[in-house]
């Protein structure tokens, strides 16, 4: 190979490299880290497990299983020494690492001169998983899994070194259960090379004597013994079983468990791989009248995973791409059309990420739940007044919540499994007044906060009506004092209140203000007072609303001589 084409090979890797990092480096969105961190905090500070929930009024001393305990250490690790810039380094090392793997395996195929176009493949594999979860710790192990799989596969027998095979399956998988449930995944990944390999020499005759099937299964066995060293044992098989049962209830109300779909542009590239793998692998046993029989089992059932919950994409995804280049590798042809279709690959990947990926991902606030900080600190200064009434809050809100608000305040619910049960009571309140009320007094809500909207009703004004915000219609103001308010919130306390409240100067309600002051039905200081309280709130964003008040208030009464005041 001359010194030219090895440079312009060199910069074609990095180029793919670059855009495979690029697929993966959207910002961290998940609102779970806070009480993943809220657990690490729990864990430093106590020198023990949460074996029972301390973050909320609802579930709180119900046994909780946190199986995913040692991935928050790593996350409180890393929030503390690099805040939240820490999530998306920790992010990026983890996701990152599996490029380096699917390197490996692209070797094993000898076809490393695909690499420019499959590293940006892979990266597009891994996509869906690109936000900073525990699973992020399982993706990079399956990846580990699959190419050592493959490995013992093409090598004509099973893994290598004898009992330290066993060993070292066993030390991974019982790290990966501590950190992870998707374990899982790898134990079915083992048994279907197991089933795989007999069936290979069943089927396809591949082979004399004992085959590696053996070897796969033993590991198999070894990996789920290991699994149980985790401080719950067999408990955590429990959870996982609780997690299943739970699916079409949680499918219904978040869209992090939703199934794949055709009409969500992220799950293209899984569309992609499926029509590509099941294509190549229904050619190739046309072609050669066999196939690897366990990537049959594993893209089958992580086929039908992914399909029902996309937070399987990414597991199908690099199965599917790792089994089509294996594919390929035996394609007479393919080695001519190498180049051309990389080069059409590697287009069609930016071209992806430029225009269905990285526009939607620079319009996303990062907030994590932050939006409810001011509404958290407002709490917090005012605990004497309010602390140790019950908190309703949002559901993507709790983790922040019990993070900032903890042990003076508790959540209602937060993203853990514990809270899976309040979904559809969550949902059915919100369809009425009177359910809303109903729900509130039955649950014993001392505290309400609501995400802020711009929903208006009619109110009955004189001898016609007056849009104001809906908020009013669900917090009658007999019943409920609005004590905080910014940009993002609105926090109700149920009377009596010994703080200060907002009748006058409420979130969407200026035109009834000016209509009320213009009637004289109220005071012009009643409302600068409230605007001056307004002021002294630890309120993040001051809503465009307040400077325009500012100015109306100070023009007033002039103002209400003006047309359409």
């Amino acid at each position: 190979m001359s010194k030219t084409t090895g440079l312009t090979n060199g910069i074609l890797l990095a180029l793919g490299t670059a855009l495979a990092l690029g697929a993966i480096a959207m910002p961290v969105l998940n609102p779970d880290l806070y009480w993943h961190l809220s657990a690490g905090r729990f864990m430093t500070e106590h020198l023990r497990l949460p074996a029972a929930d301390f973050l909320s009024w609802t579930e709180y001393g119900s046994p909780w299983t946190d199986f995913e305990w040692l991935s928050q250490l790593v996350f409180y690790a890393a929030h503390t020494l690099a805040g939240k810039a820490g999530f998306f380094i920790l992010k990026m090392l983890l996701l990152g690492a599996t490029l380096p793997v699917f390197y490996r395996l692209l070797s094993l195929y000898s076809l490393e001169d695909s690499a420019f176009f499959a590293l940006p493949l892979w990266g597009l594999a891994i996509f869906p998983n690109s936000d900073l979860r525990p699973e992020n710790f399982s993706v990079f192990f399956f990846a580990l899994l699959l190419w050592r799989l493959e490995k013992a596969r093409l090598s004509g027998g099973a893994f290598s070194g004898g009992r330290r095979t066993y060993l070292w399956t066993a030390a991974i998988f019982a790290l990966w259960a501590n950190l992870h449930a998707g374990f899982v995944y790898g134990l079915l990944l083992l048994f279907f090379y197991a089933a795989g390999a007999y069936a290979d020499r069943r089927l396809f005759h591949s082979g004399t004597g004992p085959g590696p099937e053996r070897t796969f299964f033993k590991a198999g066995l070894a990996a789920s013994a290991a699994t149980l060293l985790n401080p719950w044992g067999y408990k955590i098989y429990a959870v996982l079983l609780a997690h299943l049962s739970d699916a079409d209830l949680v499918r219904k109300y978040l869209a992090e468990w939703a199934p794949a779909s055709l009409g969500n542009p992220w799950h293209w590239p899984y569309m992609v791989f499926l029509l590509l793998s099941f294509s190549l692998l229904l050619s190739r046993f046309f072609r050669e009248k066999s196939f690897p029989a366990a990537h049959l089992p594993a893209l089958s059932y992580f086929a039908f995973a992914a399909a029902g919950h996309e937070r399987h994409i990414a597991f199908f995804s690099m199965a599917a791409l790792a089994f089509s280049f294996e594919a390929l590798a035996n394609e007479p042809a393919w080695k001519k059309k190498m180049k051309p279709a990389g080069a059409a690959a590697l287009a069609a990947a930016l071209l992806y990420l430029s225009l269905a990926v990285w526009p939607v991902y620079s319009g996303l606030r990062h907030d994590l739940g932050e939006e409810s900080a001011g509404a958290a600190a407002y709490l917090k200064a005012e605990t004497p007044g309010l602390g140790g009434r019950r908190l309703y809050n949002p559901w993507n809100w709790g983790g922040y919540l019990g993070w900032a608000l903890s042990p003076e305040y508790r959540v209602f619910v937060d993203g853990r499994y514990l809270f899976h049960k309040y979904l559809a009571p969550l949902s059915e309140a919100m369809a009425d007044q009177q359910t809303w009320d109903r729900f509130a007094s039955e649950r014993g809500f001392g505290l309400v906060l609501f995400r802020r909207d711009n929903a208006l009703a009619p109110f009955k004004y004189g001898g016609g009506a007056v849009l104001r915000p809906a908020y009013l219609v669900f917090m009658p103001e007999e019943k409920w004092a609005l004590v905080y308010w910014d940009k993002a919130a609105l926090l109700f306390a149920r009377r009596p209140v010994r703080t200060g409240e907002f009748r006058l100067v409420r979130p969407g309600d200026a035109k009834y203000l000016k209509l009320e002051l213009c009637d004289g039905r109220l005071k012009k200081k009643d409302a600068q007072r409230e605007l001056d309280l307004y002021k002294r709130l630890p309120a993040p964003e001051r809503p465009a609303e307040i400077a325009y008040l500012e100015k109306w208030l100070a023009a007033f009464p002039a103002v209400c001589k003006e047309p359409g005041y």
